[in-house]
């Protein structure tokens, strides 16, 4: 028993290592193509010149389309409150059927232009202008990557707005970036001690996208703690029309999509790590070597 342990062990390191190398080797062909090279030169990044003004509602969705998806009546409603809301986009949406790494640069380029342009005009049918909309432009499926730079990136954003509330994706295993982002911005807020966060459900394994009766995975004992948004009739037809403009995503079919948030827990930096490796999408053994790395960066 012993020595089958031993080999098991063994056998989980090597495949550890060899994962990180993929990883590595994959970093290496992206800065290489100049498709990222952090800060100056990351695909589809944009930060408008002047966006440090006074910030309501500061949200960041791994892709274009999910803010649409997981908050889209919620921003609604904050928009009718007269609220300004800044919509961050952690990642280039680039890497739809395969990652940019991989395309033609051309491609990928185009493919990021016309995410951010479809993001662009869903949110200006809630009065969201163009200079509230950013992306970061991360590699679409390979945020895991770039950790460091990601939370570099949200610790300038969240102290320069310094919003009165901020919304991101939940810890599900729906998509690993979204997993990622959410593990990063909770975990920057947690390290300078901004509470006010609210996540919402998206999808995960045992649910899918499109779901009307949308739940959170069951990590938390006090389910009082979720709100569930009652949509009516006129707000569907409004995210209809806001998801239709994410042509290329073929998201239109999902407006029945429902809303639910609640209250982010980041009292402490363990509960965020064992959410993220029980729920996270990715490999257990890879989530502990990112979470290792990450611990030693932030």
């Amino acid at each position: 028993m012993l020595l089958k342990n031993k080999l098991i062990n063994k056998l989980n390191f090597k495949l550890t290592q060899y994962i990180q190398g993929h990883e590595n080797r994959i970093k290496k062909v992206e800065n290489l193509r100049r498709l990222y090279r952090y800060p100056g030169k990351m695909l589809g990044r944009k930060i408008p010149v002047n966006y440090i003004n006074h910030t309501d509602v500061l949200v960041f969705a791994a892709h274009p389309d999910d803010d649409i998806l997981g908050l889209g009546t919620t921003l609604y409603r904050h928009s009718l409150d007269g609220k300004n809301i800044k919509v961050i986009f952690v990642t280039n949406g680039s890497g739809w059927e395969g990652e940019s790494w991989k395309l033609k640069v051309s491609n990928a380029k185009n493919k990021s232009e016309l995410r951010y342009q479809e993001a662009v005009k869903a949110l200006s049918l809630i009065n969201i202008p163009m200079e509230n909309v950013f992306c970061l432009g991360f590699p679409d499926g390979g945020t895991q990557r770039y950790l460091k730079n990601m939370s570099a990136d949200i610790l300038m954003f969240v102290r320069k707005l310094n919003p009165g509330c901020i919304y991101v994706h939940c810890i599900e295993g729906g998509h690993r970036d979204h997993d990622m982002t959410s593990f990063v911005v909770k975990s920057v807020c947690k390290k300078i001690g901004y509470s006010n966060v609210f996540e919402w459900a998206e999808y995960n394994p045992i649910q899918p996208l499109g779901s009307q009766k949308i739940k959170f995975l069951p990590t938390y004992s006090n389910e009082m703690n979720e709100i569930k948004i009652d949509i009516s009739e006129e707000e569907r037809i409004l995210k209809r029309k806001m998801l239709a403009c994410h042509h290329s995503q073929g998201v239109e079919k999902f407006f029945l999509q429902g809303e639910a948030i609640r209250e982010a827990d980041i009292s402490n930096f363990g509960n965020l790590e064992i959410e993220l490796y029980n729920h996270g999408e990715l490999p257990k053994k890879r989530i502990l070597s990112i979470v290792k790395e990450f611990n030693k960066s932030l």
